[in-house]
């Protein structure tokens, strides 16, 4: 079995855990990231019990994603402990409530608070796994997009503006990473709207019922994203089999990559998955 050791930032809940289970469950060992120590330790604890039978295993690091000097102690810590880091998650995601409504209307220190939080820690995870997995010219970087990528998402412009730039981060990346000549590969994909803990608080908010109650409609009544399909994504996006891709951008719910992977180099000359304006 080919274990990789996968880091995942933002793991203590939502999509972050969903995506720690299901890829140990494929076999991997999971390193969680977080900042809450009793959600971790529950997480890894289930982890361990559930997928030992398929060589799944999980540890913990407590870390804010926004301190750079202490992820990149932990993310050293990592590397010295399994020797590589295979793959780098940067899945800390965060819409808070205080950044949702009319853009004008905002207090300026939320909305830029927000885009901090999505942006900044996608950019720290990047650059620190980056340098630990030059010296094995080997690894994958991925990053979480999310909804204001595709089109805008209105009273969500923090969290739009900072998803849409973490996708046109990605592809820029990739560019440099070729430029450099090294062989580690990077991703960006969309999730999709996921039930969990933290949609459902997100959702029951007075503010957005108020200014997205589409979402309320879509959690009860609508089809939602299932997490199955961004653990497959994930698994071949590091199987190497779409290295070719580096730097594009996908969504987990569709069928996109079934047809991609029967035809990769057409994929690339069209130039698809990339953040740019139709001609």
């Amino acid at each position: 079995m080919n274990q990789k050791i996968i880091v995942i930032t933002g793991a203590s809940g939502g999509v972050g855990s969903m995506l720690a289970l299901g890829l140990a469950k494929k076999g991997n060992y999971i390193v969680c990231l977080g900042r809450n120590k009793e959600a971790l330790l529950n997480l890894a604890n289930k982890i361990n019990n559930e997928t030992q039978s398929v060589g799944g295993e999980a540890t913990i690091e407590l870390v804010d994603m926004m301190d750079a000097e202490a992820v990149e102690v932990v993310a050293k810590k990592i590397k010295k402990q399994f020797g590589r880091i295979d793959v780098w998650i940067n899945n800390v995601g965060v819409n808070n409530h205080n950044a949702i409504g009319p853009t004008w209307e905002l207090e300026p220190k939320n909305w830029w608070n927000e885009v901090a939080l999505n942006l900044n820690t996608a950019y720290i995870g990047s650059a620190i796994a980056i340098n630990l997995m030059k010296a094995k010219n080997y690894g994958y970087v991925i990053n979480l997009g999310g909804g204001g990528v595709q089109k805008p998402k209105s009273y969500g412009s923090a969290y739009g503006a900072a998803k849409t730039a973490i996708v046109k981060f990605t592809e820029t990346l990739a560019l440099e990473l070729e430029a450099e000549n090294l062989e580690i590969k990077t991703f960006a994909f969309n999730p999709g709207f996921i039930r969990n803990k933290r949609t459902e608080k997100l959702v029951d908010s007075d503010v957005c019922k108020k200014y997205m109650p589409r979402l309320e409609n879509t959690l009860k009544h609508g089809k939602m994203s299932n997490i199955e399909d961004s653990i497959e994504m994930i698994e071949v996006l590091i199987s190497g089999k779409a290295n070719a891709l580096t730097g594009r951008y996908f969504l987990a719910d569709d069928d996109e990559m079934k047809a991609v992977l029967l035809d990769v180099d057409k994929y690339v000359q069209k130039g698809l998955g990339l953040l740019h304006l139709k001609k």
